[in-house]
């Protein structure tokens, strides 16, 4: 008898994201320029990519990367959340004190002009002080209806990457089996399979499904799964995946 899954692992989405999730030839080119970013060589990046294509789990692995590879300081924000709870744009004052500032969701600056002349200010002393920014949107900044022109020319003047968005199986399949191997986990063959066909296309989603798929795998044979368990997972990654598709829509409007 051998487990499928340690019932030990955890799971947490932000803390277990890392730069090794994003695999497959399309994520090259990001990559590469979140190494430049760490070694120094690049003040700002742009990263652009759709709903469930792995954004913010992209922004905590940065994190994670920037902080333990190069032990600088780093802070990671979403900015939906920040306009929503913090009130006005004061938030963003003192975030230069960081040496890396990681912006997610920065397409919903749409909903406040203060929350626009607040960011401008900012890239401006993280310029000033010769710190570092990376911004992550689902649009490329002259598409992200910003009524402050000098931010959209700020902004603009940053490298722009697009992530991928996985349609391609094999760079799935790789995304896949690289989540899997860094886990030490395996799945089942029949339900390797569904995920990469009807699973969701992004790191952190399919952190999230795997989570909800692991307590059926735990203490099972590797030799003989029953056909019970392999439709619930299958039924468990059809819904799930279902309900973060939606969960995306409702993020980014």
């Amino acid at each position: 008898m051998s487990d499928f899954i340690q019932p030990s692992l955890n799971l947490d989405l932000k803390q277990d994201a890392s730069l090794s999730d994003f695999r497959g030839d399309g994520f090259l080119p990001v990559l590469n320029a979140i190494r430049e970013l760490g070694l120094g060589n690049l003040r700002e990046l742009f990263i652009i990519g759709a709903y469930g294509y792995g954004k913010t789990h992209l922004a905590a692995a940065i994190y994670r990367h920037y902080t333990q590879t190069y032990k600088k300081s780093a802070i990671s924000l979403s900015l939906g959340d920040m306009i929503d709870n913090d009130g006005d744009a004061s938030a963003l004052v003192g975030l230069e004190m960081f040496d890396l500032i990681i912006i997610d969701d920065l397409h919903l600056i749409h909903r406040s002009r203060e929350w626009q002349e607040g960011l401008f200010h900012l890239i401006n002393r993280v310029r000033e002080q010769n710190k570092q920014i990376v911004f992550l949107a689902n649009n490329p900044a002259r598409e992200l209806e910003i009524g402050l022109l000098d931010l959209v020319t700020r902004l603009s003047l940053a490298p722009t990457f697009r992530l991928p968005t996985n349609e391609d199986i094999d760079d799935r399949k790789a995304l896949l089996n690289s989540i899997l191997k860094r886990k030490n986990w395996r799945l089942p063959e029949p339900i390797f399979e569904f995920m990469l066909d009807s699973g969701p296309r992004n790191a952190g989603d399919m952190i999230q499904v795997l989570d909800h798929i692991s307590p059926l795998l735990t203490h099972l044979s590797r030799v003989q799964v029953p056909k019970k368990t392999i439709d619930e997972a299958k039924s468990i990654i059809e819904r799930e995946t279902f309900l973060l598709e939606i969960s995306d829509h409702k993020i980014d409007n």
